[in-house]
């Protein structure tokens, strides 16, 4: 057998190009570590490029080189401040601009203006703002018929809906749901390709409008939080800076999301508290500064704007001056109580309509919109809370009735009742649309249908203490109410109503605060806003279900561990992969490797010592190894019984005398010494800690300093492929306490976790393995069990109606 020398330079090929087509694999985890090690490897070249910037000339003058080294510095350091005002600007500019279209949207299935199509209700009668009550002549209604107008109502809900669901499945099918989950996924590592691209931005954008409007028990909070993370991502991926750092890109994703939050909200540090408190996996200070940044620069545009020509950044932005009573705690403890079963009712029953949706309705996503909103219109047009968008009726619940809150006799006794059973109506009502419509194929929101429902709810309650309050007015129940003043007030119970349902159904509390604060700027309310999420928190603790963002990761299978620590008491060797794919550090040929590449589908493969005891030498990922192999073919063929060697001879018997002296100590942990930095202060290119060479879905170059040297050389006939092998991964024992194991994942972000006895091979750890057997064990637990067994009603009984249906419907269609 004989081979040719084969030299393969990255002078003649270009590595940089190459790698853009070699990244993260879609549905994959990044290795955090190693993309620290690129981050540091670049910083520091940066640094060393600038480094002649503190040199001036000869007698100590400025020089123009030392000038434009400085102004080079100047702009690298105030990038990241630049990309997060960038995107806060755009986001508050296209935030407006979907607030603008979805209230002509909502206003033209009941009329038009004659003045000008393209106004909206209040638009068109601007001029008769000032005198309520008095009749707008400019705004035309489509029919004096009430049969009529309710046709088309229903016709333009149908029709939103149905431009919106066929867009989001012909352009942008990621376009769909609230986006929450996915994101925090995302943030934690999970790589999902377009998920944040152009094409989802745009659609997203464009059908949001169309399904508020379509009247769809939706929100536009949560894909507002997606909508701003796409912009955030595709601001960042035109700054080599970010596009190369998965570390930096999710730094401004974790800004965007907050920056989302505060113009869906007009609550810029409610964005700050939510981004930390629900999205980021890990929070730095500085993260946290951008994020604010970020939030108040997508206010100010937003505030710019002024969408609503009010100076309000959200429809329902209200201001009290009275104060609350202490008798009134009890009533809103019961608040509190309706938002933690709300949740824990709304989460169960959803994840059932999920699973059905997931079984019989996975091919019928317009049709399925299109249905749930023509059902909404036609139940809702007869109820005036339910017809109304939910942001104005929001606002209109918020409001005082001594602040010309009095909409359509809301505030007048002698309607009590009636108003009263039409909230209650109306609560019942848009639990049940919730339930069913939350997770359609359309993008969907549950932030302001839960506030909606908190809102009715409150209010009810609120209506019912006031009509006790008229009844006993001496009692001494209400000796310290002020007959000259009103006692109760009606909206500030819709108001704690909202950030109850809200904090029951997403199981965040401080943000929930944060955001009714800043919504009201009242700080008497603070006190009663936090008893209510306490009491709410309580209740959905006590059902034991996680909030809704949660719970779809979970259903949806992503690679998710939850921040919660949880108590397994067992060693990592029960949970541990034992059957592995390996590679032979010396005398596989060319060929055996192609063929245990195809034949296998994981991400890296261990290498172990080729005497068959399975020492333990290192590791290296599929994506490295797949893209030397392809750059030797393309440099000059190799046969394949080319022999392929992943450690040096005098290598490997280095780690054996390290293993030795291991098996001597009792002790195991990393395999060797990590490498000491180079003249330059890189870490040597055996050091990569991980698989993957490249960041998912952007351009970028991978600066790995293996990859711009001769390495890579078939010499008497061996491929030497020991460059691209990590010789410290990281190792655990076996007896590992399983809790370490997780937490090393979530503080240090390795993708794979090998576990070593004393140097020899015992298997290996990844999240997945870790969810797996939380699920399994979850599934074992009696509580579980017994929760499962009364967690498939709602699910049995829609099944049983879908094959109901499709009995009676099959005969009438073609064949």
């Amino acid at each position: 057998m004989s081979h040719e020398r084969v030299n393969i330079s990255t002078q003649t090929h270009n590595v940089d190009e190459e790698l853009e087509s070699r990244k993260y694999a879609d549905f994959t985890t990044i290795d955090w570590m190693q993309d620290a090690t690129l981050e540091r490897n670049r910083r520091l070249r940066s640094l060393a490029e600038l480094q002649p910037a503190a040199a001036r000339g000869p007698n100590g003058e400025i020089t123009t080189q030392w000038f434009w080294r400085h102004i080079k510095k100047i702009a690298i350091n105030s990038q990241s401040w630049f990309v997060v005002s960038l995107a806060g600007a755009i986001i508050g500019v296209n935030a407006a601009l979907i607030s603008i279209t979805t209230e002509w949207l909502s206003d033209i299935k009941m009329g038009y203006c004659k003045d000008g199509w393209w106004l909206n209700q209040e638009f068109c009668c601007w001029e008769n703002q000032k005198n309520e009550g008095a009749a707008c002549d400019a705004w035309t209604s489509w029919s004096s018929f009430a049969v009529v107008q309710w046709f088309a109502y229903v016709l333009f809900a149908a029709l939103f809906s149905f431009t919106a669901a066929y867009l989001v499945r012909a352009f942008a099918r990621y376009a769909a749901g609230s986006g929450i989950s996915e994101i925090k996924c995302i943030l934690a590592g999970f790589v999902m390709k377009g998920y944040l691209g152009a094409w989802t931005f745009f659609i997203k954008s464009l059908t949001l409008p169309l399904v508020i409007a379509s009247g769809l028990s939706v929100g536009k909070e949560g894909p507002s939080v997606h909508v701003a993370c796409c912009i955030g991502y595709l601001v960042a991926s035109f700054f080599p800076r970010f596009s190369r750092s998965q570390g930096k890109m999710r730094e401004v994703i974790t800004a965007a999301s907050a920056a989302g939050v505060a113009v869906a909200f007009g609550s810029p540090i409610g964005g700050v508290v939510f981004s930390i408190e629900e999205m980021s996996h890990t929070f730095s200070i500085k993260t946290m500064w951008r994020s604010f940044f970020c939030a108040l620069i997508a206010t100010v545009t937003l505030s710019a704007m002024n969408p609503f020509r009010t100076g309000k950044l959200v429809l329902f932005q209200v201001t009290y001056d009275r104060d609350w009573h202490f008798f009134e705690l009890l009533f809103f403890m019961v608040i509190g109580l309706f938002g933690g079963v709300y949740g824990a009712f709304v989460v169960k029953f959803n994840l059932q309509v999920a699973a059905f949706r997931r079984k019989f309705l996975s091919n019928h996503g317009v049709t399925e919109a299109v249905f749930l909103a023509t059902l909404t219109a036609m139940i809702g047009y007869f109820n005036r809370f339910l017809r109304l968008d939910m942001t104005e009726s929001l606002y209109i619940l918020f409001r005082e009735c001594e602040g010309g809150g009095d909409y359509e006799d809301l505030c007048q006794s002698w309607a009590q009742w009636r108003m009263a059973n039409s909230l209650l109506l109306a609560t019942i009502f848009r639990i049940l649309l919730v339930i069913v419509s939350y997770g359609c194929k359309v993008p969907a929101g549950i932030f302001i249908p839960s506030m909606a429902i908190g809102a009715t709810f409150g209010r009810m309650v609120g209506i019912l203490v006031k009509a006790i309050y008229r009844q006993y007015p001496e009692s001494g129940w209400f000796a310290v109410c002020d007959p000259n003043i009103p006692c109760i007030t009606p909206g500030t119970y819709a108001f704690l109503g909202a950030a109850a349902a809200l904090s029951g159904v997403m199981r965040i509390t401080v943000t929930v605060v944060v955001v009714m604060f800043e919504l009201t700027g009242a700080l008497t309310y603070i006190l009663p806003t936090m008893i209510v999420l306490l009491v709410t928190k309580a209740v959905g603790d006590w059902f034991g279900m996680a909030g809704i963002a949660d719970e779809m990761i979970k259903f949806n299978g992503y690679p998710f561990l939850e921040q919660e620590d949880i108590t397994f008491n067992i060693p990592v060797s029960r949970v541990m992969r034992r059957q592995l794919h390996t590679m032979s550090a010396r005398g596989m040929t060319l060929q055996e490797v192609e063929r245990k590449l195809d034949e296998t589908s994981v991400n890296g493969y261990p290498v172990v010592a080729p005497d068959g005891h399975r020492a333990l030498l290192g590791y290296i990922g599929r994506t490295e190894l797949r893209y030397v192999l392809d750059r030797a073919q393309e440099s000059q063929h190799l046969e394949p019984d080319t022999l392929c060697e992943f450690l040096s001879e005098a290598q490997s018997n280095n780690l054996e005398v390290g293993r030795s002296s291991r098996r001597a100590g009792g002790h195991s942990g990393i395999m060797a010494e990590p490498p000491s930095a180079g003249p330059d202060g890189l870490l040597p290119p055996s050091w990569s800690a991980g698989t993957g060479l490249s960041i998912e879905d952007v351009d970028n170059d991978i600066e790995l300093s293996l990859l711009h040297e001769e390495r890579t050389n078939a010499r008497d006939g061996i491929l030497r492929l020991d460059p691209w092998v990590n010789q410290t991964p990281i190792t655990v024992g076996p007896q590992m306490p399983l809790e370490t194991v997780v937490q090393m994942f979530k503080r240090l972000g390795p993708r794979v976790i090998l576990v070593e006895k004393v140097g020899t091979l015992m298997g290996l750890i990844t999240v997945k393995d870790v969810l797996r057997f939380i699920e399994k064990e979850e599934a074992e637990s009696p509580t579980r069990q017994q929760q499962a067994a009364g967690s498939t009603s709602l699910e049995t009984a829609l099944e049983d109606a879908w094959i109901w249906l499709a009995s009676r419907v099959r005969p009438f269609l073609p064949r």
